[in-house]
């Protein structure tokens, strides 16, 4: 278990290692390193299995030296810290932090993380799968893929988790045809300090098998809704279901951004007009910039088979990468579906759309997302391609 404490103040390390000593009689006994040796110090060590490490109290400080230790700490980096700022509790996770700790209770933090860290590998195999499903405006249908997804991992695995995060225009609820009691807003009310349990009690469950986690039921409400008490429910919640799927908003806020973060599998929805492709491009561009690309990114093309749309091929070279599915356009049957509440995949089983998302939702178990890496690059280096294709369209509208 852990093989150092980073700390400069004695009585603090004292604590640490009593709570060790106590948690883990048969371990070794962790070495002190202070702060300023301690990255170097680390960085010429193999195999470290763990790292607590006490906290500067200046936050710029205590950032750079989570940043320097996190690469040395064998994926087993604590940090020790006030808890009071939510939003440095959240640049320290991003900076590699496996679990933060409450300075004020680190006894009980502590214990409660060593039983965290010493989780058995099939735990965390065991783990949910999340799938963010980002559209990157409004109009393309995003919401409805995210519920019919969830819908058909429900069925196929027999349970699965649905968060939505359109904060202001939530369409999960109503969907699904719910009426939920509690929502993140509640959650997010104790965001570093709500547990599975809690979580559980805010989901409500749909005749199918999905439990929605849904966004607050008053606009005044949403600014409640905070990053750090959505990565913790996201994270809960990939402990209760086999897969946890998130519909995000395309506004880039932090909440929003820390679901990105998370997510195994991020499917990009869009349409194949050109304004739907300008705004995917855009986004993509965005997601790169923010380090949320890669391998994990699949483009989703929905009411795919319009008159007069872009042709795949094209789609594809304005947005440098494949697209990994197409949900072809079924407008009757999505939209008196939307419009009963019940799921496409429920209401019209034999639909074009309906089969199309089952099929979706069957590729994302067990499989590695489609290879996207060339629409990540693109999307760094400006897409000539799409910006031709929009000339072309302009060219022809003018004649």
């Amino acid at each position: 278990m852990p093989s150092f404490i980073v700390a400069d103040d004695e009585s603090i390390a004292s604590r640490i290692r009593s709570v060790l000593a106590f948690h883990l009689k048969d371990g070794p006994r962790p070495e002190v390193v202070p702060v300023a040796q301690a990255p170097s110090r680390l960085a010429r060590e193999k195999g470290v299995e763990a790292v607590i490490a006490v906290l500067p109290l200046d936050p710029a400080a205590a950032l750079e030296l989570l940043t320097r230790l996190a690469p040395s700490a064998g994926g087993g980096l604590l940090a020790v810290g006030p808890a009071a700022d939510a939003r440095f509790v959240l640049q320290a996770l991003r900076a590699g932090v496996r679990d933060y700790l409450d300075r004020a209770d680190l006894e009980a933090e502590l214990a409660a993380a060593l039983g965290r860290l010493a989780a058995s590998p099939a735990a965390e195999a065991a783990l949910g799968k999340v799938v963010a499903v980002f559209g990157p405006s409004g109009g393309v249908g995003a919401s409805t893929v995210a519920a019919n997804l969830g819908v058909a991992l429900a069925a196929e695995h027999g349970s699965a988790g649905l968060v939505d995060l359109n904060l202001e225009a939530g369409d999960q609820a109503a969907l699904l045809d719910l009426k939920p009691n509690y929502s993140l807003a509640d959650l997010c009310k104790n965001a570093t300090s709500f547990d599975r349990v809690m979580l559980e009690r805010t989901f409500v469950k749909h005749a199918s098998g999905v439990s929605l986690l849904a966004p607050p039921a008053h606009l005044v409400d949403a600014r409640l809704v905070r990053p750090e008490g959505v990565a913790r429910a996201i994270d809960l919640a990939r402990s209760l279901f086999p897969y946890v799927v998130v519909d995000v908003d395309h506004t880039y806020r932090e909440e929003q951004v820390a679901a990105l973060r998370l997510a195994d599998v991020l499917l990009v929805v869009l349409r194949l007009d050109f304004n739907s492709l300008r705004n995917a491009h855009r986004a993509l561009e965005h997601l790169n910039r923010l380090g949320l690309v890669g391998d994990r990114l699949r483009l989703v093309v929905n009411r795919a088979g319009m008159a007069l749309e872009v042709p795949r091929a094209k789609a594809e070279e304005a947005l440098g990468g494949p697209i990994a599915h197409a949900i072809p356009e079924d407008a009757k049957a999505v939209a008196r579906a939307n419009n009963n509440g019940v799921p496409v995949v429920i209401e019209a089983p034999s639909s074009k759309a309906a089969k199309s998302l089952v099929r979706l939702a069957r590729s994302l178990h067990g499989a590695e997302p489609a290879a996207a890496a060339g629409a990540s690059r693109a999307a760094g280096q400006g897409g000539p391609a799409f910006w031709r294709l929009l000339r072309r369209k302009q060219a022809a509208v003018a004649h």
